[in-house]
């Protein structure tokens, strides 16, 4: 019943929301009713600890023969961080808007408020069935939102392409679906088939896939950083749960290896993309793709503690990060709290990360990790050029900061209470490592050329040069589509009884032949 009255209250809220903007669309006392809902629904998810572990489940579907397991939800160790720092970076963005030039705009928090209670439904979904609901919802939320915001063919079919990308992950994961039930289980993500794991990483993958690197959002520095930074951060946290819920047993495969390369692959690619992007609204696609890596890696090393640390260091961290659209020095080195937290160094919020069964990959894991950590270090020390905190008002010079507080605090925290993760000393020696290798690559930035920020649009440069390897892909189709247009075409005709007549004749003629 806790998860629904959290839920309810981010519904509701922006459900009020939308109401105050047709009746009374200058209502000065919007901001308050969002801010409310926000605060009221992420207390009511810290009251979760007190009844925990607890399930949901609405009434099942008819026919039963069809619909085995209900809609069902289910909060625990692993899926109540995901909620409490989905609900916090809801409250957060909420929080920070208020530094924003544009104060008014009720239906941004309203879709804010909304993707709050859709990505708790999401992380703390209990079977395929309920996740796969929530994900079509999330996908068309991303749809609608790029479609509005791009112009052109050209941005169109990249934004298709993602959602197709999406789309066949979910495919995947009821596929797995598929596989569990002819193993004679009913798939539920506590009995989960042996054969099952590595479609529900795959699908994991393909849903956190580097197309498009970097979402078309509005350019508008509020759409940007406010609801595109929920839209990208809540969307990512909904893929990552599911790789929490695949137990070790299922991974033992000769295929997996191969993943875990192809993870690494992606973790330095995007950790060192990271570390060189000229700002962290340009590297957030990076960001996300890296900690993505790393919980896969964490996944296929038999470890969901570590799914879980680094999903919501993705979230807390990144959100604090990305939600710093003002310059405050003492701001900027409160953000600094986010290396502790990537450090995996013993009690912090990462410290769970690396448990599983890394073997021969170490070596790479930890280089991709200094990588991240000092890309955050750089971004969070950056330079000024913006606004100042001290040129506002005073009531948001009190209001601003409290959001990026609270997210900084939350990840203190969550290394200390409240899920399975908390209060671990995990693999220390191989944190040290890490955090000796990312003193020397902050020591090394400024001082060696190619460790440099590069231009803004050298990072397109890069993003059109990955492209690049998708177009042979997109001219087979192309080719493929104009070839059925031409088939079609000529069938539906004035000839086209007569080439009709002709395919049969000839079909017919094979088939006697291969008779004789």
């Amino acid at each position: 019943m806790l998860i629904i009255v959290s839920c309810l209250l981010f519904f509701v809220t922006a459900l009020a929301l939308m109401v105050l903007l047709i009746t009374q669309p200058n209502a000065r006392y919007a901001w308050l009713v969002a801010v409310g809902g926000g605060t009221l629904a992420l207390v009511s998810v810290f009251i979760w600890l007190a009844q925990m572990p607890f399930d949901l489940a609405l009434p099942a579907w008819k026919p039963l023969t069809l619909f085995l397991n209900p809609i069902s939800f289910r909060a625990d160790g692993l899926s109540w961080p995901f909620a409490v720092s989905i609900s916090a970076l809801t409250l957060t963005i909420l929080l920070t808007v208020v530094s924003q030039p544009a104060f008014t705009n009720s239906y941004t928090w309203a879709s804010t408020l909304a993707l709050g209670g859709l990505g708790i439904l999401a992380v703390t979904a209990n079977n395929p069935l309920t996740l796969l609901l929530i994900w079509s919802a999330l996908d068309i939320t991303e749809l609608i939102t790029q479609l509005r915001s791009v112009n052109g063919a050209a941005n169109n079919e990249k934004v298709v392409t993602s959602f197709s990308t999406r789309a066949f992950g979910s495919f995947l994961l009821l596929w797995a679906n598929i596989v569990s039930i002819a193993a004679g289980s009913t798939f539920n993500f506590q009995s989960i088939a042996s054969g099952s794991g590595l479609y529900l990483v795959i699908a994991a993958g393909l849903r956190l896939g580097v197309l498009p690197l970097h979402l078309p959002y509005s350019s508008e520095s509020t759409v940007r950083r406010g609801f595109g930074t929920a839209l990208r951060l809540i969307s990512a946290a909904s893929s990552l749960v599911l790789l929490s819920h695949v137990p070790a047993g299922s991974l033992s495969s000769a295929f997996t290896p191969f993943l875990t390369t192809l993870g690494i692959m992606a973790a330095i690619y995007g950790g060192w993309m990271w570390l060189r992007a000229p700002d962290e609204l340009t590297g957030r696609p990076y960001w996300i793709i890296s900690l993505a890596a790393l919980s896969i890696i964490s996944a296929l090393s038999g470890n969901p503690l570590g799914v879980v640390a680094w999903g919501c260091a993705l979230v807390l961290v990144g959100g604090a990060l990305f939600l710093s659209s003002v310059q405050n020095i003492w701001l900027n080195r409160a953000l600094l709290v986010g290396v502790w937290s990537l450090s995996s160094l013993p009690f912090s919020l990462t410290a769970s990360a690396w448990l599983g069964n890394l073997g021969f990959f170490i070596p790479f894991v930890i280089v991709a990790q200094a990588l991240l950590i000092a890309g955050f270090v750089r971004h969070a020390l950056r330079p000024g050029g913006r606004d100042s905190l001290d040129t506002q008002e005073s009531w948001t010079r009190s209001v601003y900061p409290a959001g990026i507080i609270l997210l900084v605090a939350l990840q203190l925290v969550l290394g200390w209470i409240g899920w399975d993760g908390a209060l671990q000393v995990g693999a220390w020696l191989q944190a040290i490592i890490a955090s000796l290798l990312t003193f020397g690559l902050v020591w090394a930035t400024p001082r060696f050329r190619i460790l440099n920020p590069i231009r803004a649009h050298w990072v397109s440069s890069t993003i059109s040069r990955m492209d690049n390897a998708y177009q042979g892909l997109w001219a087979i189709y192309r080719l493929l589509a104009r070839i059925s247009t031409a088939i079609i075409t000529t069938l539906e005709g004035e000839s086209g009884i007569m080439w009709t007549l002709l395919f049969i004749i000839l079909f017919v003629s094979l088939i006697t032949q291969g008779v004789r």
